[in-house]
């Protein structure tokens, strides 16, 4: 399979309701820079999905969906992976990434 590959960084807030005890502190909302990765399959080799479009047609949905900064409630990574899994369907979409600051985050496949 082939897939290109979109990524860019957003401002966002989340917060953990009922976080453990030792991370209490993420039951509060609080900001990350989320990066957001996402594979889109592809058959032709020769810029079938335009980067820089496909980017701004992402960001879009989330600044429509969530605001700007995003707001992202009670959203764990993986809920909006799956989420912009969903709307990237149509456009061939079969992985999205979530990370927090770059340092860990999350993956949700086709």
């Amino acid at each position: 399979m082939r897939t290109v590959i979109l990524d860019f960084d957003i401002e966002g807030f989340h917060h953990f309701p009922n976080a453990p005890s030792v991370v209490s502190f993420l039951e509060h909302d609080h900001r990350h820079i989320f990066q957001i990765r996402a594979g889109l399959k592809v058959d032709d080799l020769n810029r079938e999905k335009e980067i820089f479009i496909m980017q701004d047609h992402l960001k879009d949905y989330l600044f429509e969906s969530y605001g700007s900064p995003c707001q992202f409630e009670a959203m764990s990574c993986e809920m909006i992976a799956q989420d912009l899994l969903e709307f990237l369907k149509e456009d061939g979409g079969v992985w999205v990434e979530v990370f927090e600051d770059s340092k860990g985050g999350a993956r949700v496949d086709l």
